[in-house]
């Protein structure tokens, strides 16, 4: 049975509540665990913990998933607010954690979203907190997914999947600057929008959209599942 770790999204509790249920609660939109739900392999949800370490966490794991959320703290990548919504340090610094474990373990990893947002940082590089508007129109408000196409890098596992051009849903306002070093730019909007990056030693795959809600979900993950065999 293979195992993946998937990370929450991490709520905040009212301030009338917290004194009861503490400051935050943790969720996950059913879209990732339909997703995962495939014979041999169980979804888990890692909640965040400081009684055990990422790494020993994670090497009871064989993937782990890096999903959506809401906007990191600028300072995880040395920045001042510039357009980020409402933004949050604690979930973020926890996946940035769970990264890290994973890498030093090599382990396979998706990163969704803000899940490839969280390894770009983790990989040294800042953020576009705030996309300006273009004719693809990431929007970011969760609530109106935009769908458009990306062009595929060639020689990436994206292009072995897709080709050179797929249709994808995003909903995101955010971006990375650039390709971190050690990994290959894999697919790119017509407005130069980075939309998915793989580690060059083929383990890691972040992508901007949201493959949970489009067409692309089920061969990347069966991708992931081939690479825990590989290993």
């Amino acid at each position: 049975m293979i195992q993946a770790a998937v990370s929450q999204v991490w709520y905040d509790n009212t301030p009338d509540i917290q004194n009861e249920y503490g400051p935050f609660q943790y969720g996950l939109n059913h879209s990732y665990l339909s997703l995962l739900e495939r014979p041999g392999l169980l979804p888990l949800a890692i909640l965040p913990t400081i009684a055990v370490s990422p790494e020993e966490i994670l090497k009871n794991f064989d993937i782990l998933v890096l999903t959506g959320g809401g906007d990191p703290s600028p300072s995880l990548f040395g920045r001042e607010d510039n357009g980020s919504r409402n933004p949050r340090p604690f979930r973020s610094t926890w996946d940035l954690k769970l990264y890290h474990a994973a890498r030093k373990l090599g382990m396979p990893v998706l990163g969704i979203c803000l899940g490839m947002q969280l390894i770009a940082i983790a990989e040294g590089i800042a953020l576009i907190q705030d996309i300006p508007q273009t004719p693809v129109f990431h929007d970011g408000s969760g609530s109106k997914p935009a769908t458009h196409s990306v062009a595929i890098s060639t020689d990436t596992l994206l292009y072995d999947l897709f080709g050179a051009e797929i249709t994808v849903s995003s909903s995101h306002h955010q971006a990375i600057e650039k390709v971190p070093p050690g990994y290959l730019l894999s697919a790119k909007s017509s407005d130069g929008c980075i939309e998915a990056i793989q580690s060059k030693d083929g383990l890691v795959l972040g992508v901007q959209w949201h493959p949970e809600r489009d067409s692309t979900g089920k061969p990347i993950l069966d991708a992931l599942v081939r690479m825990v065999g590989a290993i």
